[in-house]
């Protein structure tokens, strides 16, 4: 098979923490987080050191892969604060300071008693840039989770509400946090009474996101389209497929560590980050009855937490005062359970709960727009490269679910979502001899076969699949598995030919994308007969396209007709483009060698189209 996209293309990456400050222990960064961490080292030329003629270094606290966290102290006013160093060979990259200085302007902005506070900012003088915010002591809340378990319902409703006002703050401030997880929460402990809980700080807004309207200068180089930052098992689906994000996105991430709270396991988990990732995209978070059957968590609380854990972010709660209001609404109906007067009034969001609570029992399992499948890791990796309309789009919808499947598949797909393939497989396997002609089955077994890397078991149960029902042609993990396929040099032309022809138009988004960018001529050209096909050919950039094409021409045949092409868009860009190729002559050798190196050949024929633009 090709090489992974993830390691040649440099669009998908995420940054590192760079530790939290934690009193007992080092707060390295979360080994979940994409991205290199640096080892602690074992002398430390730091201690001591005297930061921006006022903050001295007392010891180290952590280290991620763009910076440390120290122990420090004012040394005029003898106040403990936590000292974030910049890497000194970081300092010179753009991309690394501008992230730095944007973690102290955004957290800089936020005043609030669960969000750490930032106090200053600056540069030492040996060159590092400095970040020095109020020193928490305490335990991370991944600290306290590894070391005791989930916690009570209470409590992990008490822990999740801090949070919640916290972000409520930055929201209204417009910063989203975009990589908020237990290692970014510390607890802070009452003084008198050791391990009660009081408080909640939030950490590290390194890759914090300032909406426009909050930021004066606001940067989208920074934050490039299609790039992954944050922690796969905390990631909103949007996140984890290169979207844009908003404030839901941290919705998300409070839902995840509820339920890891709640049930001590996060809801997603899987032997590799990458599919972790896939498992955010399209499998449903598993019921807490299925993941912790002992332990009776009222309905109520697990209606709020499968809600906060919508795919669909319109299906979310839309900010984290919603989120607030649900979770004092719980509380208000498991405080009056059983004793609560008869008739006695409820708030409306108590009712609305309670009628998440009885859809949510009463909802089978077939919601077609967010099906519970497992992607295999290469359809991730391509996900989060090439942002496309795959969630969305044309509304082509699959057949029913007949009654006599609804319970197999329902198997089927618990299994899936536990990582348990084989299971899975031996079930649909045993539908197929009962139901040869469900599509549906064929596509999960597409799928599966694609999650164990099996690329021509997956295209042809997909093809059978499509053949009985063509309704599952716009689903996202067909859609996205076939386009995995596409760099390998085996497969890539079959698996065009595949959404050219089966699939169709819910394929547009990958057929303008490699007529605008592939390298391959004849993948370009195919891609846009496809679009012209299909009805997408005015979102290809042509002369961007045609241009490659005359570019990358090793005939005269060749480059004319996309001289001849450049012509027909009609496009005023195409006039700069085609001025340059006239340039590109044989030299004498060339001509005298014969020598197809240049234009020269073509030189008739571009003054022709750029008469013709020019007019």
């Amino acid at each position: 098979m090709a090489a992974s996209p993830l390691a040649v293309n440099g669009r998908f990456k995420a940054f590192s923490d760079l530790g939290a400050p934690s009193a007992s222990l080092a707060a390295v960064s979360d080994p979940e987080t994409l991205g290199a961490t640096v080892p602690v080292a074992a002398a430390d030329p730091y201690l001591g050191m005297l930061i921006g003629e006022r903050y001295r270094i007392i010891d180290r606290l952590g280290e991620g892969g763009m910076g440390l966290v120290f122990r420090g102290e004012h040394v005029m006013m003898k106040k403990p604060v936590a000292i974030k160093l910049l890497h000194r060979e970081l300092g010179n990259v753009d991309d690394a300071t501008k992230r730095f200085e944007r973690e102290a302007q955004s957290a800089s902005r936020l005043s609030h008693p669960s969000i750490v506070g930032v106090t200053d900012f600056g540069r030492s003088d040996t060159g590092e840039l400095f970040l020095v915010m109020e020193y928490v002591p305490g335990a991370q809340l991944g600290e306290h989770l590894a070391k005791n378990g989930r916690l009570s319902p209470s409590k992990a409703i008490m822990v999740t509400r801090l949070m919640l006002r916290g972000l409520a703050h930055a929201h209204q401030a417009g910063v989203v946090h975009r990589d908020l997880k237990p290692a970014n929460v510390m607890l802070v402990e009452s003084e008198s009474e050791p391990g009660r809980i009081e408080g909640v700080k939030i950490l590290d807004f390194g890759i914090a996101k300032m909406t426009e309207a909050a930021s004066a200068t606001p940067d989208p180089g920074l934050t490039r389209g299609g790039m992954i930052f944050g922690t796969p098992s905390y990631m909103s689906p949007e996140q984890a497929t290169g979207e844009p994000v908003d404030l839901r996105t941290d919705i998300y991430a409070c839902g995840v560590m509820l339920y890891e709270m709640l049930v001590g396991r996060k809801p997603f988990i899987a032997d590799d980050l990458i599919k972790v990732m896939a498992q955010q995209v399209t499998v449903q978070p598993p019921p807490f009855a299925t993941v912790a059957p002992k332990l009776r968590i009222p309905e109520v609380l697990e209606a709020i937490v499968m809600k906060a854990l919508q795919k669909d972010r319109n299906r979310r709660f839309q900010t984290a005062v919603a989120f607030l209001q649900a979770l004092d609404a719980a509380e208000e109906q498991l405080a009056h359970r059983g004793r609560r007067p008869a008739g006695a009034p409820q708030s409306d969001t108590a009712q609305k709960l309670w009628q998440w609570a009885a859809a949510k029992a009463q909802a089978t399992w077939d919601d077609r727009k967010h099906r519970r499948i497992v992607l295999g890791a290469s359809a991730v990796i391509v996900a989060a490269l090439f942002i496309s309309s795959f969630f969305g789009g044309d509304a082509i919808k699959p057949m029913p679910v007949a009654a006599e499947l609804k319970g197999p598949l329902r198997q089927a797909e618990l299994a899936l979502s536990e990582g348990k393939l084989a299971e899975a497989k031996g079930i649909l396997l045993q539908q197929l001899s009962k139901h040869p002609g469900n599509g549906r089955v064929q596509f999960l077994l597409g799928n599966i076969a694609f999650s164990q890397n099996d690329w021509d078991g997956g295209l042809d149960h997909y093809r059978s699949a499509l053949k009985r029902d063509r309704g599952l042609r716009g689903d996202a993990s067909l859609l996205l598995n076939v386009k995995s396929l596409l760099a390998d040099k085996k497969r890539g032309e079959e698996a065009l030919a595949f959404l050219a022809s089966d699939v169709g138009k819910p394929a547009n988004p990958v057929f303008v994308d490699i007529a605008d960018h592939d390298s391959r001529p004849g993948f370009r050209e195919k891609a846009r007969a496809a679009c012209k096909k299909h009805g997408c050919l005015g979102d290809v950039d042509q002369v961007a396209s045609y241009e490659m094409d005359l570019r990358q021409a090793k005939t005269c045949e060749v480059k004319r007709a996309a001289v001849v092409a450049l012509a027909g868009t009609k496009d005023k860009r195409a006039v700069d483009v085609l001025k340059k190729a006239r340039r590109n002559r044989n030299g004498t050798l060339g001509r005298w060698l014969g020598i197809e190196g240049g234009n020269d050949c073509v030189r008739k024929d571009i003054d022709d189209a750029l008469a013709g633009l020019n007019d």
